[in-house]
């Protein structure tokens, strides 16, 4: 496959799934920054207030008049999000007015305050597979649902989805999430070979170690440190990244360095911006 650049000022139909970190808002400001006139951003989370306090934010103090808002409440298992993608996509050909089609459609797959708040090791069965549900079939579901959209033929896609070196490697009090992540990554591989041929493009991007990690709880609310995690002392002497600074990287590697669709990237490759 060969290199790919994408110049992100064009008519875009934009998901984000998972905004309730400082990540995802970051993602949510940068990537709305330079759509083209007539997009459409639809964000996807599971906590209301959240939700509402970023579409405030984009729709005020960024003045995104160019980029259409709307904001979608997943369900506890977020298996609704399929459902709320079909509306939003429905609604927007029935009102525009002049009913033209986008020239791209890019779906970031964030994880939300799973990814810096929680560290979840699930005992029960019920439990595993309300978190595998969550955090693997859910992103998949809504993927599919992308990819068939009669709303979206012919129109060049991109896929993203955040992930994370570290977490895909064996971690105490994170099993679970580990092997979620792996399984997630071989998905977008596979799906970027299945899919080339379609104009689909696939990127799995680590932001890095977030500033935000400097500690997290598990399940019976103990907090547990990077340190406590982590072996690899050259690990957690990589310098922290806040959000945006990730953003940005992210752009800058779509915009700039280009990529390989299929490939992964981490924030660590390069420091360049």
């Amino acid at each position: 496959m060969a290199a790919k650049r994408m110049d992100l000022n064009k008519r875009t139909f934009l998901v984000l799934s998972g905004s309730s970190n400082p990540l995802g808002q970051s993602l949510a400001a940068e990537f709305c920054r330079r759509l083209a006139t007539g997009s459409l951003a639809l964000i996807l989370d599971d906590d209301q207030e959240q939700l509402h306090e970023l579409e405030n934010h984009l729709k005020s103090e960024l003045k995104t008049e160019n980029v259409k808002i709307k904001t979608g409440k997943l369900d506890k298992t977020h298996s609704n999000g399929v459902q709320l993608m079909e509306q939003t996509l429905k609604d927007h050909f029935k009102d525009s007015k002049d009913n033209q089609r986008f020239e791209r459609s890019i779906i970031l797959h964030n994880e939300g305050q799973a990814a810096t708040h929680v560290l979840l090791e699930p005992q029960s069965t019920e439990d595993w597979e309300a978190y595998v549900q969550q955090q693997l079939y859910a992103p998949v579901a809504l993927n599919q649902m992308w990819l068939q959209s009669k709303y979206l033929e012919k129109v060049e896609k991109l896929a993203v989805n955040v992930t994370s070196s570290l977490m895909v490697r064996p971690l105490v009090h994170a099993g679970l999430l580990c092997s979620c992540k792996r399984a997630r990554d071989m998905y977008f591989r596979a799906m970027a070979a299945e899919e080339y041929r379609y104009g689909v493009h696939v990127l799995s991007f680590s932001p890095g170690l977030m500033a935000s990690h400097e500690s997290q709880c598990d399940v019976n609310g103990n907090r547990i440190t990077p340190a406590d995690l982590v072996a690899s002392k050259e690990l957690l002497q990589l310098p922290r990244i806040q959000p945006r600074q990730a953003t940005l990287k992210l752009i800058n590697i779509l915009e700039e360095i280009s990529f390989v669709s299929g490939h992964d990237v981490d924030y660590y490759d390069t420091f360049v911006l």
